[in-house]
């Protein structure tokens, strides 16, 4: 019986990428997303039906994430990987950002982890272990500007990966997080100059951006019985953005 992942924002770039590659090392994986129209399009997308799925559930609604645990556990007979990526942001400064971008931001990036791993862990508890991968940024870190609470949120989802590590690690659930730099997306190569790519390039110690694959890479190592003796840990894919 093949393990069993759950990728929270798993309809596009980042998250499509990591369930594909949890795919290919050969678990079960379903995706969810409140992007329906991303959701729609992963029909057409060349994924193994008997090894891939989908649902429209939003991190944030604890009753339906349950629900999708539940019915996994039920099919499969366990839950054994949950990956955190799902994940927005919206744009202000100190200064300017609204108390209504604060909490969506907040809510969406550090409670949905804290919710979905909640969830998750009762049922990696009952069946012997688990692992658990968030996805955060070097915007915790002061590396880059941006939205103060997006980097508040990275920060506290860090804080929230250790203090889950320390709780469950005797439980058999491993918890680490991924600090992401620049990561090439089509929102990314639609929206920034040719001179402010070659800008972020050049910020790297590798001279290029990141890939969604280079992501889905360390995700398939940390939930991984090669990862087996790492916990509460940050690994960076930034290219040296981050140096840990």
């Amino acid at each position: 019986m093949s393990r069993v992942a759950l990728v929270t924002g798993g309809s596009r770039g980042i998250g499509l990428a990591i369930a594909r590659r949890l795919v290919e090392d050969g678990l079960t994986v379903c995706v969810v997303d409140v992007n329906e129209k991303a959701l729609a399009r992963l029909e057409g997308a060349g994924l193994d039906a008997e090894r891939f799925q989908s649902r429209h559930v939003s991190v944030l609604d604890r009753d339906a994430m349950g629900r999708v645990m539940e019915e996994l556990v039920a099919h499969h007979g366990s839950l054994d990987v949950l990956v955190n990526n799902a994940g927005m942001t919206r744009a202000g400064t100190l200064l300017t950002q609204t108390d209504e971008d604060w909490d969506l931001v907040i809510d969406t990036n550090l409670k949905g982890p804290f919710v979905c791993s909640q969830l998750a862990a009762r049922h990696m508890k009952a069946g012997g272990g688990g692992a658990i991968v968030n996805i955060g940024s070097v915007s915790a870190h002061g590396i880059r500007s941006g939205p103060p609470a997006y980097a508040a949120a990275k920060a506290g989802l860090e804080g929230l990966t250790r203090n889950a590590a320390i709780e469950l690690g005797r439980d058999g659930i491993r918890v680490n997080l991924i600090v992401l730099g620049t990561i090439e997306s089509e929102w990314l190569l639609q929206r920034k100059t040719a001179d402010e790519l070659e800008e972020m390039r050049s910020s790297t110690l590798t001279g290029r951006l990141g890939r969604p694959e280079d992501v889905a890479s360390v995700v398939s190592f940390l939930v991984s019985e090669n990862a087996g003796h790492v916990t509460g840990q940050l690994f960076s894919v930034s290219g040296g953005q981050w140096l840990p």
